[in-house]
């Protein structure tokens, strides 16, 4: 007998690999706890869409959710996926179009609204409804809609009168119609309420119509009531379209007459059922199963069309003939709303760029693109490209990556915007995150931003200062700015530390009155401040040119590179001790330097829409500075060891109450550079209620960043994404933009109360709080 041979079996895991994967997230998991945050409060506003916009739908609701995120993606940094359109992803529309031509039709492409709009209604009617209508209008094929219209009209009136007494009536009718109207209405008026009704009454009646002697005394009195009720005239109307019910052979109580009544229901009537009847059976001969998609197809050639892909009037043979080609020559990218991006050649990775008018009007520009908001003649030439305001440099509406089925989009001008939006959040973060550090919760940030703003906007419109050279005029603008928010920080912190006073409701007082001073001083007309009297709405002038914030794209090219080599150069010669060591430190300054070019030179191409201004430069610098305050310096040792623990520093010599002092100060001056930024690069003018919760959301940013200068930027750049993406958001996924609002909401809670987070992720206690609590400041 043969050996039987001993198959190996799988070893078990070893319990020591997931503890080292334990052990492993035990180490990296605690940083992330803001990420998973984040994370934690996507994923907790998924059930919100499945209530409010999926309707308890599940399935609908994520899709929703799916669209709402992409969508907010799409707005805040520009990148989106979006599929190519091939011939066959248009297989249904080929099927639909050869059905169409098996009938002996011509479909015009004219026709082809009024053919997305019939399969529109029979999604909304859905098939099985226009099925039915279908077989509810084939007994009266030989009648015209109009009376098919009155007949469904009249269904429920002989239903209510009944067939049997339609008849019965029909010689008394015949009778009462020779009579005038006023007579008749005379005669049956008192037989409203037959039980009133009086024996002359009836003996009247039945002079005027002698077949009334041949019912009895109940049968007349009721036929005499219906009479009164609808007319003799539209009685008779009633028997004729009975009689063409009972022609056709369609029972009252059956499901058909039910159908007819619907039918009657609809906007326009039978029309609207033949045409849902039609379609449907052309899709069937077809076999379209999923509606929704076909409409989209058909939706898609339309556009085809418009961008004069489709040449032939005829439909069915521009499908036949073109559309291989077309799809196979072209990248074909279909965006929501069944709008297309198109660019010759098919290539697999491109630029398009916004055609010149030169190029539109000469029929040159190559390609075409629809944008949200329409068509928009476009080029992946830059020679037949549009220049950025101001510039020579070709405008790009977008770049364009093949992957497979799809494509990778990415939008510039909307990174540019969203980039534009987190700057202030990210300098009045690091103001707010500068007093945690001192222990002090400014939640007067709100306020220090208008005390700078309106003093930079005074001293940007100051006559005669128009004429100042723009490095001079500008720096001054921005000093002024700085200082407006420092004196107005350090009221509360000099009350703090000489009075004890809360610097929370100290801060708070301090908004309303520095809110309602600029409120006041903005709007006054008497004695006239600031006003600019010739505005529709209350203002100031508009700042002059020599007082705003260039551009990103107004630096030369050569500048940004020579700027990346003068970091490269410093850090390699403030590094020069280690490189003597060992050649491998010369890696990381000449990497910075290029990272400086490539950023720079990055910025510098986004800067599609006048937008991004060296503000976003301003607040690098803002972030290296307050950090390098904080962790390098003395007095920024001092700062952090009075927020640690005031006794502690007292007791070791510092001065207590200068820090308190300088902290609040020194917090209400990034506030105020935060606010100037956003007069002198964006909206060039002041008006009242200008930063309305700026300042308030700049301390959820300073929570979110743990008060880490550095992390203040992703911070910010999260929460200017979620207020860039929001409204495309909306539109796509059409759901509320409070939404946004609650994410934020729920972003903040989980960042708070971090033991929710470290619960759910399985993140172990952090060293501090094992060790037990020493840090008494703020957002530590």
């Amino acid at each position: 007998m043969a050996e039987a041979t001993m198959q190996p079996q799988p070893k078990p895991a070893s319990p020591g690999f997931f503890r080292s994967i334990g052990n492993l997230w035990s180490r990296i998991s605690p940083p992330l706890v803001p990420i998973l945050a984040v994370i934690t409060a996507l994923i907790f506003t998924v059930p919100l869409m499945v209530i409010t916009g999926g309707k308890g739908d599940i399935g609908r609701g994520l899709y929703i959710a799916g669209t709402a995120y992409a969508s907010l993606i799409e707005g805040s940094i520009g990148l989106t996926i979006n599929d190519i359109v091939s011939a066959d992803d248009l297989r249904q529309a080929l099927a639909f179009a050869a059905a169409q031509a098996s009938t002996g039709d011509t479909l015009d492409r004219r026709d082809l609204r009024r053919l997305a709009n019939n399969i529109g209604a029979v999604v909304e009617l859905t098939p099985e409804r226009a099925r039915a209508f279908a077989a509810a209008l084939a007994p009266f094929d030989d009648l015209d809609d109009e009376t098919i219209t009155a007949i469904s009209e009249s269904i429920e009136d002989i239903r209510a009168i009944t067939p049997d007494m339609l008849r019965a009536m029909t010689p008394m009718i015949a009778e009462l119609s020779e009579l005038e109207r006023s007579e008749v209405s005379d005669l049956v008026e008192p037989f409203r309420d037959p039980e009133n009704a009086t024996q002359e009454q009836l003996a009247a009646a039945l002079a005027a119509a002698p077949s009334l002697s041949e019912m009895d005394t109940a049968s007349a009195l009721a036929s005499l009531s219906v009479v009164s009720e609808y007319g003799t005239v539209r009685l008779g109307r009633l028997q004729e379209r009975l009689a063409l019910l009972e022609a056709a052979n369609v029972a009252l109580e059956s499901q058909t007459a039910t159908d007819l009544i619907s039918i009657a229901a609809l906007r326009e009537g039978t029309t609207e059922a033949r045409q849902a009847a039609e379609t449907i059976a052309l899709m069937d001969q077809a076999g379209v199963i999923d509606l929704t998609a076909l409409q989209e197809q058909i939706e898609i050639i339309r556009a085809m069309y418009s961008n004069n892909l489709l040449t032939n009037e005829d439909v069915i043979q521009a499908v036949n003939t073109e559309l291989e080609a077309v799809t196979q020559n072209n990248l074909i990218v279909r965006r929501p709303g069944n709008r297309l991006i198109v660019a010759p050649g098919g290539e697999t990775f491109g630029i398009i760029y916004a055609a010149s008018a030169e190029a539109v009007e000469a029929g040159t520009a190559g390609a075409i693109t629809s944008g949200e908001t329409g068509s928009e003649v476009a080029t992946t030439d830059p020679e037949q490209a549009q220049t950025v305001e101001g510039t020579q440099r070709a405008k790009p509406s977008l770049v364009f990556l093949r992957l497979g089925g799809s494509a990778l989009l990415f939008f510039p001008g909307n990174l540019e915007t969203m980039l534009v939006r987190a700057t202030p959040f990210i300098i009045a973060g690091l103001a707010v995150a500068l007093g945690f550090k001192a222990g002090l919760f400014n939640i007067g940030a709100e306020g220090q931003l208008y005390a700078g703003g309106v003093l930079a906007v005074t001293v940007a419109i100051l006559p005669g200062f128009e004429a100042i050279p723009w490095f001079i005029h500008l720096p001054l603008v921005i000093a002024a700015g700085i200082l407006g928010g420092f004196l107005w920080g350090a009221i509360p912190g000099a009350l703090k530390a000489y009075t004890g006073a809360h610097e929370v409701i100290v801060t708070i007082m301090l908004n309303y009155i520095a809110v309602l001073l600029v409120d006041w001083i903005i709007k006054s007309r008497n004695p006239l401040l600031l006003l600019d009297v010739n505005a529709s709405t209350p203002r100031t002038p508009f700042i002059p040119d020599s007082a705003r914030l260039p551009r990103m794209d107004a630096i030369p090219p050569w500048l940004i590179v020579a700027a990346g080599i003068v970091t490269a150069v410093y850090l390699l010669y403030t590094h020069r001790q280690q490189i003597a060591r060992s050649w491998r430190a010369v890696v990381r300054p000449i990497v910075t330097g290029l990272t400086v070019i490539l950023l720079g030179m990055f910025l510098w191409w986004i800067t599609v829409g006048g937008a991004l201004h060296i503000g976003f430069l301003i607040m690098l610098v803002a972030v290296w500075v307050v950090d390098w305050y904080l962790n390098r310096t003395t007095l920024g040792f001092e700062l952090q060891t009075v927020g640690t623990n005031s006794d502690a520093a007292r007791y070791s010599g510092m001065n207590v109450r200068r820090n308190i002092v300088l902290a609040m100060a020194l917090s209400g001056a990034i506030a105020g550079l935060a606010g100037t930024i956003e007069i002198t690069g964006v909206q060039y003018n002041m008006q009242p209620a200008f930063f309305a919760g700026l300042g308030f959301d700049a301390i959820a940013v300073a929570l979110l960043a743990r008060s880490n200068p550095r992390s203040m930027i992703a911070s910010g750049l999260l929460w200017g994404a979620l207020l860039a993406g929001a409204g495309l958001m909306q539109v796509r996924a059409n759901i509320s933009i409070d939404l946004v609002k609650i994410i934020q909401a729920l972003i903040i809670m989980f960042v708070a109360a971090d033991a929710i987070i470290r619960y759910l992720w399985r993140i172990p206690a952090s060293a501090e709080k094992t060790a037990g609590v020493f840090i008494k400041g703020w957002g530590s």
